[in-house]
């Protein structure tokens, strides 16, 4: 990665309106409509341990039953091949390979450099389907007799026809999981807000490769700023009812119902950016009050009582819990221009995290609480950093001509997802820690305030 210091900025309002200067207009007056968006042979299980290196993975079509190889493949068969090939620890094969898995094929799959073999059943009975996986070692194969097949992961998985790309998701985190120890994300969403019209935005939900788009709200409104408990509950900023509100479940799979205000906290004041707290008890938010300043606030979801950790004149925004729910990461003008500050979650010990640049913000602590990311005003226009709190180093992992907001973190910790205008209008995009793998999600334009979870 690329370490930079960062130079001198001017503010900007960043896409969105939930940015630190968003915070200070919106409290000032009510948001006004924005641009339009025109599974045979003997079996011995081996344990298989994670390895320096990508393991090379081989993939024959797999053999069907009752099911027609132009609904597979679209559905099955290139979901998994992509969700492997975006995992990380593997390098699928694709050239002059084998077309099956048995004793005759293991000599030409390890001269291709396979380790893994996977042999693939899809059996469609009603309208039930079983794919049945074997994973065959093709090391451990030729090391024996090279007669007795040698697997190193077996499983079936069952469920509905239509959900052939939810098992290609799950076998793939699957296989994750048997070479490393840590979940995959496959099987993981992306939660984002996107513009409908003018003044008018939604939230959405997609899968991790941008696939099966589901609208989440339809308030004709504004609606703003989506945080995911880990159970899965929404949280949002809306302005259906004219002025900002938190809307939100407070139990699982329950009716979306106004959190804040409420009858025992009162009406302080309009409020920004919730953010769930990682236990999903307590929501943390920014308050505006009337002289356009701005607090971070924790409310308790169930009592409905708010407790305010800041208080001295300034804009503080932006909120975002570490992984134990014991500090919060915040935006803070008190020194002059927006900086990253953290404090303890009762507002004790506040201290500066960033000393370079004049304009830091939207930071996001990361799932094992060691990075923050968040953005930078550099050279003209925003990009994405990284804090190592055990370096107290900034790195940069995005550049480039266009503007790149509102970083939240993979669960796997090993990809950034945000939202940028490098290919014209506002849209979610994913890049790895380096900065040398930027992907666009999908062709959804006008989008912004993407969070990514393993939890809906």
């Amino acid at each position: 990665m690329r370490r930079t210091l960062l130079g001198k900025f001017g503010k900007c309002f960043l896409a969105g309106g939930l940015s630190f200067l968003g915070v200070w207009a919106q409290a000032q007056s009510k948001p006004s409509g924005q641009s339009a968006p025109p599974k045979a042979g003997s079996q011995t299980e081996v344990t298989v341990d994670a390895r320096q290196g990508k393991l090379g993975v081989g993939m024959p079509d797999p053999v069907l039953a009752g099911l027609d190889a132009a609904n597979v493949a679209p559905n099955f068969t290139d979901v998994l091949r992509r969700d492997l090939e975006d995992a990380g620890p593997f390098a699928l094969l694709k050239d002059k390979l084998p077309t099956s898995v048995a004793a005759s094929t293991v000599k030409p799959w390890l001269d291709a450099g396979a380790e893994w073999v996977l042999a693939l059943k899809v059996t469609k009975n009603g309208e039930a389907v079983t794919v049945a996986l074997q994973v065959l070692d093709v090391k451990a194969t030729a090391q024996g007799d090279g007669k007795q097949l040698r697997y190193a992961f077996s499983k079936n998985y069952t469920g509905n026809a239509s959900l052939l790309r939810r098992i290609a998701h799950t076998l793939a985190d699957d296989l994750v999981d048997r070479l490393t120890g840590d979940r995959g994300i496959a099987n993981t969403r992306i939660v984002f807000v996107r513009q409908m019209a003018p003044g008018i935005k939604e939230l959405f939900q997609v899968d991790r490769d941008g696939a099966n788009p589901i609208e989440l709200t339809r308030y004709g409104s504004l609606t703003l700023s989506p945080t995911v408990a880990p159970d899965g509950r929404l949280a949002y900023v809306t302005y259906k009812g004219g002025s900002p509100e938190i809307w939100g479940q407070k139990r699982p799979g329950s009716t979306h119902e106004r959190l804040y205000p409420n009858a025992a906290a009162g009406t302080q004041g309009s409020c920004y950016a919730p953010v769930w707290s990682p236990d999903g008890k307590r929501l943390a938010f920014s308050q505006s009050d009337r002289r356009g300043n701005s607090d971070i606030v924790v409310l308790d979801v169930q009592s409905g009582r708010v407790r305010k950790l800041t208080d001295g004149g300034f804009i503080n925004t932006s909120p975002s819990w570490n992984p134990a729910g014991t500090q919060i990461a915040f935006t803070s003008d008190r020194e002059g221009g927006p900086q990253i500050y953290l404090m303890e979650e009762d507002g004790s010990n506040v201290r500066r995290l960033t000393v370079e640049g004049s304009y830091n913000e939207s930071p996001a602590w990361s799932p094992n609480g060691a990075m923050i990311a968040y953005v930078s005003r550099f050279e003209g226009k925003f990009d994405l950093f990284i804090f190592k709190l055990g370096e107290g180093k900034a790195y940069q992992i995005t550049t480039g001509v266009a503007s790149s907001e509102s970083p939240a973190w993979s669960p796997d910790e090993r990809r950034l997802v945000f939202s940028s205008n490098r290919g014209g209008s506002m849209q979610i995009w994913t890049t790895d820690l380096s900065g040398n793998s930027v992907k666009r999600l999908s062709e959804f334009s006008y989008c912004q305030s993407a969070k990514w979870t393993r939890s809906r």
